[in-house]
């Protein structure tokens, strides 16, 4: 029997790798899984919980009223004055609070500015006391904050701050379509657009592992193309809902992981927090120019994106660079579909901020080594791909 070989250069990563879970003590999901957050705190051995939300939650909708009412006497508090991407006023005003009401776990309720906001205040809370207090996520987006070590805030230059650490991740998740249905539906559709970042970057991130991350993200990537379009045509779907997160939460499966998923998150962040747009948002506008650039430029990536193709239901071209950009249209396709086509104009993106944009894609700036090689492949393709959609600014 010949056993097959690899050509040079080509090496098949889905088979070698590791993987180690996050951790993640709980996952519950489906429609009315909110009611069973008093046995969770019991599971974790805690019994004062404060919530951290945001004000839309908090004021527009009955969705904290409910939760504060499921915890009873368990409830020691709620702070309601977090705001999109986390700014740190908001944080440490919250740690006081927390502190201050000697609780002994935190609910994160609502996107991804609420849940790293919890991360961000257990850290500070840390920073303080040497404890670390544990946190449980209840989303209310797609952008599955929820699974990870990461966390970041905004300072008070208007600059995003990471921390990592194992101790951040929700010590439990609940997915419950029912209370999505408060979540306003351009908001609900871009920050899907935001796990299918997650799921397509994770296809070629070099410490993605084949199983699990990989193989369900494909998945994800499938129910993602399917459910979406069926939320924003019937928003008051909750079944679909609840099978989005459930694709959200395969994009990104826990896993023990710090640092950017990858290009398009990169720009991502770095347009984020400095121009106040949404991350839901910023997916829409840097992920398909990133695979069509990928597709050109990097041919090993343009082969693992080529095996998105069929869960798209498409028939593959043969010829992986091709396919790659079957992707890239198709993404591009999506984000039109769902009504979220826009361009930097609309966040008063002033043209010539490629070059400040690229270097906070690029941690460390000035002393990047990317940057101080002036031909550096890596500077110039993300300028390049900066560029692509700041294009679109006229």
């Amino acid at each position: 029997m010949t056993l097959p070989t690899h050509k040079a250069g080509s090496v098949d990563t889905s088979m070698a790798g590791s993987y180690r879970a996050s951790p993640v003590k709980y996952m519950t999901y489906g429609r009315g899984s909110t009611s069973s957050l008093p046995n969770i705190v019991s599971e974790l051995s805690v019994t004062k919980a404060y919530i951290i939300t945001g004000q839309s939650l908090n004021k527009k909708t009955p969705v904290i009223r409910n939760i504060e009412s499921i915890l009873g006497s368990i409830h020691a508090g709620t702070f309601s004055n977090i705001g999109q991407h986390s700014p740190i006023a908001g944080i440490l005003e919250a740690t006081s609070r927390v502190r201050e009401a000697g609780a002994d776990v935190l609910i994160s309720v609502g996107g991804g500015s609420p849940i790293d906001a919890a991360k961000s205040i257990a850290y500070h809370i840390h920073q303080k006391t040497g404890k670390w207090i544990p946190s449980i996520a209840v989303p209310t987006t797609l952008s599955v904050a929820e699974t990870t070590q990461n966390a970041g805030y905004t300072n008070e230059y208007g600059h995003k701050v990471a921390v990592s650490n194992p101790e951040l991740v929700p010590k439990a998740v609940i997915y419950d379509g029912d209370i999505a249905l408060h979540t306003p539906l351009r908001l609900w559709t871009s920050t899907g657009m935001r796990a299918l970042d997650h799921a397509v970057e994770f296809q070629y991130h070099p410490l993605a592992p084949e199983i699990p991350t990989r193989r369900l993200a494909l998945e994800s990537i499938r129910d993602l193309f399917t459910y979406l379009p069926i939320s924003h045509q019937n928003p008051e779907d909750a079944d679909a809902r609840q099978s989005l997160f459930l694709a959200a939460y395969s994009a990104l499966f826990p896993l023990l992981f710090s640092g950017s998923v990858g290009l398009s998150h990169s720009i991502g962040h770095a347009i984020g927090a400095s121009y106040g747009i949404p991350h839901g948002i910023t997916s829409c506008l840097s992920l398909a120019p990133t695979v069509h650039l990928k597709a050109d430029t990097q041919p090993e990536e343009a082969k693992l994106i080529a095996r998105i193709v069929p869960y798209l239901g498409k028939q593959s071209t043969g010829e992986a660079k091709k396919d790659a950009h079957v992707v890239g249209d198709a993404i591009a396709e999506l984000v039109e579909t769902l009504g979220l086509k826009s361009s930097l104009t609309e966040y008063n993106v002033p043209p010539g901020d490629e070059e400040a944009i690229a270097r906070r894609a690029l941690r460390g700036g000035d002393d990047h080594p990317d940057f101080k090689a002036r031909k550096s492949k890596q500077r110039v393709f993300i300028l390049r791909s900066v560029r692509l959609f700041v294009s679109s600014i006229c």
